[in-house]
């Protein structure tokens, strides 16, 4: 079942078609794989050592420049530790992301109902589109939005703007659903309906204190807390 956090003032808006946004990394799928691979790749290039007791989950989610910083790589090495994350990323990590189970049926539950599903993500927006290709989600998905090359997109609330602009959506009637803190902030920051995905790589703890409207442990809640 989910857990419900905080059920206090959930916008909605009648009139609108209700939107619900997944982030990708740890809530759709599962790239663990692929992104640890790349990042430790990067960070040897650059002459930085990852220590092999460091909670290398961490890094999944958060910008890249973020995760750097967190786990103490000199702030001259983080924009070429991230330029080379990126180009491996781009020949080989994203080929390993896999959708986790029973999402698939849970976007297609949702699209079914009549909602609008789009993904909102830090991944670049290409890599994201590709893996939306890729795993199987691309006939019930209505908007991809992430981040991009040019760096004007830094925040997953940035992210959600773009989503929504590309849909001409207020806020209000959409919901999103991630696994970490950053989800859940920029939704709250947006007053839209959070909803926290506790099968990722954040923990229940950290989606509680992000005060989360909702803790889902599995995809079939998310579509119980939004569907009823």
């Amino acid at each position: 079942m989910a857990e419900r956090a905080v059920r206090d003032d959930i916008p909605s808006d009648p009139e609108a078609r209700p939107l619900v946004l997944f982030d990708m990394d740890g809530t759709l799928t599962d790239p663990a794989d692929g992104i640890i691979s790349c990042h430790r790749w990067a960070l040897q290039e650059v002459g930085f050592d990852v220590p092999d007791d460091l909670d290398t989950n961490a890094m999944i989610g958060p910008p890249a420049e973020e995760a750097y910083a967190m786990i103490g790589v000199p702030s001259d090495l983080i924009p070429e530790a991230t330029r080379r994350y990126r180009e491996r990323f781009a020949i080989a990590g994203w080929l390993e992301d896999r959708p986790y189970p029973g999402i698939l049926d849970l976007v297609a539950q949702l699209a079914e109902a009549g909602w609008l599903v789009g993904v909102a993500t830090m991944k670049l927006e290409p890599f994201a589109e590709r893996i939306v290709d890729r795993v199987g989600l691309r006939p019930h998905i209505d908007v991809v939005a992430g981040s991009d090359a040019a760096r004007t997109r830094l925040t997953k609330r940035a992210v959600i703007e773009h989503a929504l602009e590309q849909l001409d959506r207020a806020p209000a009637g959409v919901a999103m659903v991630g696994d970490r803190r950053h989800d859940i902030d920029a939704a709250r920051s947006l007053q839209m309906t959070s909803i926290g995905a506790a099968w990722g790589f954040g923990s229940i703890d950290e989606l509680i204190g992000a005060n989360a409207h909702a803790v889902a442990m599995t995809p079939a809640d998310v579509a119980e807390f939004l569907l009823g």
